[in-house]
């Protein structure tokens, strides 16, 4: 905690990372003495070394010591890790709303996930350059189950939804003319299917925010 002070005081940057209990700590002696430019301090360190801790031991740190900042970040990447990569320790860490919503959040996700990857958007026009719209539309529910589908249900890797739809537009398109694969990409980044995801999440963790994160007035 000393040398965090130092870095502060005199910009003293220390050589290596701080650990998680270093930083609670100076955290805790922040709140006890008001200290809130120093508060800013610490946790502008916390953000830039965020990805050297577990997003449980963020939430954790977040809720504890009332630091909204961190909050969302962590819970993003809480989401992103697989229920069984978590702990007895994590769930400790989390408490029961965070690790309840976080079940729940994944649920939903998988089976937007399935939706998604299962129902392509329908051609119901086809474009001027369309020769053949019964095979346009045979071919885009092909390439579609074997190309979108494929890549969001990996079940060793699957595909963010935006790593997938990049990748969706590098296949070959068979009968499905160019205007039409055109018309269809525009509607699959203008439409909300592939933004639901970050908007529920989001949703998510504003109400945990707002139920945990109690003194939002020391937040930064």
């Amino acid at each position: 905690m000393f040398e965090l002070f130092l870095e502060h005081t005199f910009g003293r940057a220390r050589a290596g990372q701080y650990t998680i209990e270093e930083l609670a700590s100076f955290l805790h002696f922040c709140d006890m003495y008001q200290c809130s430019h120093t508060r800013k301090f610490v946790i502008s360190r916390i953000q830039s070394s965020r990805y050297h801790f577990h997003p449980a031991q963020l939430i954790n740190l977040a809720v504890q010591y009332s630091t909204r900042a961190i909050f969302p970040f962590a819970f993003k990447r809480l989401v992103d890790t697989p229920i069984t990569q978590l702990n007895a320790q994590h769930w400790q860490l989390l408490g029961n709303d965070v690790f309840t919503t976080l079940v729940y959040v994944q649920a939903a996700l998988e089976e937007h996930r399935r939706i998604v990857a299962t129902e392509e958007p329908k051609i119901l026009m086809h474009a001027g350059d369309c020769q053949d719209p019964v095979g346009c539309n045979e071919d885009w529910h092909a390439i579609w189950w074997n190309g979108m589908a494929r890549f969001l249900l990996d079940g060793r890797n699957p595909q963010p939804y935006r790593d997938a739809v990049k990748r969706f537009k590098d296949l070959q398109f068979g009968r499905v003319s160019r205007g039409c694969k055109e018309l269809m990409l525009r509607i699959i980044e203008q439409g909300t299917a592939f933004t639901h995801a970050d908007q529920f999440i989001e949703e998510a963790c504003n109400r945990l925010v707002e139920k945990l994160v109690f003194d939002s007035s020391s937040s930064v």
